[in-house]
């Protein structure tokens, strides 16, 4: 079977020539902030962990994040730096690791010009429109040139500490591709005249200070996705010119910070385009027929198949994983050896990786609860084993219970599943109806596929009583028994239906249609039945709907951030009606009467009416007194998201 794999997959395999380097294949890990180093700039324990496994799993280039060049630079409090010459020697043992697992090991070098956090700085004192109010520093020429010095003399001791390469971020609205973007730079000096002077001085110094093999990347922004921005003929100008003075590769992206979230799909817009991972591709093409160097480019990536057929197809060169490696840094080796099935899929959901971020948190991951943790446990095969084996039984299988008993089982646990419905998943299962949460339906398979390869075993369609448990005598007991919507209290909610019922299909809804409550629940069941054709209202008690999303995901749902696009959101794109800050007095057969926080009030017609005003915990208490040690998990102790459910099954399993 590993045989087969490899031919099958032999593009994404095969070597490739770098300059004067050799890459073992064409799996790209590009920079990912990750939020590990210290607040000085120092690279740490916990990034020799994450870099090493990633190095391990397989990846052709691993990339460390960026390393600001500037201390007052820095994008985030606990962003790498490489601003002196103390900073080396910690980064060094980064690079040495990934490059002992015969992985490359490159750097991104970045300064993040008008979001820097302290200060922030850009070519003509103009901001982004997701940045105010405070104008940014416009820079002088002296103080431009500080920083093209800046940028090469942490080049140097990039070099200094052994990567193979450095990779300029030209890309995503940082202060290189403010210099090239029409939007930022009306700059009249030198650097306006030619807005691709700035990175040229720097590739140039460089080559000049690193040697002209040395080998420097080049990410580059090729659409801006805004009127009046870079776009791909302009993008190609750069590509060009960067070529002309020494760049080795070019890593093809997009956006800047008020299209955010093209630069990270999520599964929302992933549904919208049928491929939105060519997104970037289709522009990394017209690239590569411009230049004659490695094109490298991504985007949700996680189909081992659909990064051959791009390979194949000569869109580009390599490929780059990036939220894919956050969940299974072990892709590469997997598929190569033909164990496409062990792959735990990233769902795109951005709340571990990038939706922590922005909450100036490190990163996790939804679906894996040991990233961050590789500096204590690279893989599943160093979790602490128990001293006595104990017999576990988890009452329940959505992702906490699932979570918990897969964990419990690889410390070497006996471990019995009880699961009351006919499926494992949980509220999982009516998650992932709509098309847009498919992915959801992938991790809930590969949890199945697990629980098979671990032999846990799964009772069905068996609801668990005291004298269940009781007869199998449990050593410990996991609840993990979920939620139910919650109901409302208010007059005539039994004429509604709950979006539960809706979503499986066991509640009909006509064609008008007022759904209570705006967060995430209600905006996916008001998704899924506007993509239908139904005329949807949406009701809710405060300012505003989606607080709970990731930022990216909550530009691509609502129409908050809608001065970047013509059409907003996707609740623009259907039509959704949005009601704030009102709260629902009566539900009859004819609708909603409505009351504003001015009092007044307002009827409007509905066909149905939905609720969707979150959920409570479904738990019998009677079931924690059978078992002395008994934990509550995911839902049934507290309804949250799916990243709280597997983390907290994940440290569950390992306190039994």
């Amino acid at each position: 079977m590993g045989l087969a794999m490899g031919k099958e997959y032999y593009k994404l395999f095969e070597p490739i020539a770098i300059g004067n380097i050799t890459v073992r294949n064409r799996i790209y890990m590009p920079s990912m902030v990750t939020g590990y180093a210290s607040y000085s700039g120092e690279s740490t324990i916990r990034d020799i962990g994450w870099y090493e496994t990633r190095a391990k799993g397989g990846a052709g280039i691993i990339t460390i994040d960026c390393a600001c060049i500037s201390k007052d630079g820095r994008l985030t409090g606990c962003q790498r730096g490489l601003w002196n010459d103390g900073l080396v020697t910690h980064f060094s043992e980064v690079v040495d690791i990934i490059k002992s697992h015969g992985a490359r090991a490159s750097v991104q070098l970045h300064h993040a010009g008008i979001m820097s956090v302290e200060s922030p700085v850009s070519p003509s004192g103009i901001g982004y429109q997701c940045y105010p109010p405070t104008p940014p520093h416009e820079l002088t020429t002296v103080e431009a040139e500080q920083l093209v010095n800046k940028f090469v003399e942490a080049a140097v001791r990039a070099k200094n500490g052994g990567v193979d390469m450095v990779e300029l971020h030209g890309a995503h609205g940082y202060l290189i591709f403010e210099f090239t973007s029409p939007l930022t730079n009306h700059r009249s000096d030198k650097y306006g005249k030619d807005r691709i002077l700035f990175p040229i001085e720097i590739i140039k110094g460089i080559k000049e200070k690193c040697g002209a093999d040395f080998v420097v990347g080049y990410r580059i922004s090729a659409d801006e996705f805004v009127k009046g921005g870079v776009e791909i003929e302009y993008a190609k100008t750069i590509a060009g010119r960067v070529e002309s003075v020494g760049i080795n590769f070019i890593s093809v992206s997009g956006s800047n910070p008020d299209t955010e979230d093209y630069c990270e799909p999520n599964m929302y817009i992933e549904d919208e385009e049928e491929e939105v991972y060519y997104r970037f591709f289709k522009l990394a093409a017209e690239i590569k027929k411009y230049v004659n160097i490695p094109v490298v480019s991504g985007g949700l990536i996680t189909d081992p198949a659909v990064a051959e057929k791009l390979l194949e197809d000569g869109m580009v060169d390599m490929v780059w994983l990036g939220r894919q490696l956050i969940a299974d840094p072990y892709w590469p080796n997997k598929v190569k050896m033909g164990e496409v099935d062990e792959i735990r899929p990233c769902i795109a959901c951005n709340d571990g990786c990038i939706g922590r971020l922005f909450e100036n948190k490190s990163v996790w991951c939804t679906v894996n609860s040991l990233t961050g943790k590789e500096y204590q446990w690279p893989d599943d095969l160093a979790l602490p084993r128990m001293q006595s084996r104990k017999k576990v039984m988890v009452i329940g299988a959505g992702f906490a219970g699932l979570e918990a008993a897969r964990v419990a089982a690889i410390r070497g646990n006996d471990v019995t599943i009880i699961e009351k419905g006919k499926r494992i998943g949980g509220t999982g299962n009516v998650a992932s109806i709509p098309s847009f949460k498919k992915r959801v339906k992938e991790l809930i398979a590969w949890y199945d596929r697990q629980l098979m390869k671990l032999g846990i075993s799964v009772q069905l369609n068996t609801e668990a009583t005291t004298e269940i448990i009781l007869s199998s005598h449990p050593d410990v007991l996991v609840v993990a028994t979920g939620s139910k919507p919650l109901i409302p209290d208010i007059p005539g909610i039994e004429k509604a239906a709950s979006a539960d019922d809706v979503l499986l299909g066991k509640s009909t809804v006509g064609r008008k249609i007022v759904i209570i409550g705006g967060g995430l629940e209600g905006l996916d069941t008001a998704l899924y039945l506007a993509k239908q054709g139904k005329q949807v209202v949406i009701v809710k008690r405060f300012p505003e709907v989606g607080t709970h999303l990731e930022v990216g995901t909550h530009l691509d749902v609502t129409t908050r951030m809608s001065f970047t696009r013509e059409l907003g959101g996707l609740i623009s794109k259907y039509n959704i009606d949005i009601i704030t800050e009102a709260s629902v007095l009566e539900v009859n057969e004819r609708g909603v009467e409505l009351v504003d926080k001015l009092e007044n009030r307002t009827f409007i017609e509905a066909d149905s009416v939905v609720y969707a005003r979150g959920r409570q915990s479904l738990i019998d208490y009677k079931l924690k007194e059978c078992v002395n040690e008994v934990y509550v998990v995911g839902d049934a102790r507290q309804p949250r998201k799916i990243i709280d459910a597997i983390h907290e099954g994940f440290m569950t399993a390992l306190d039994i």
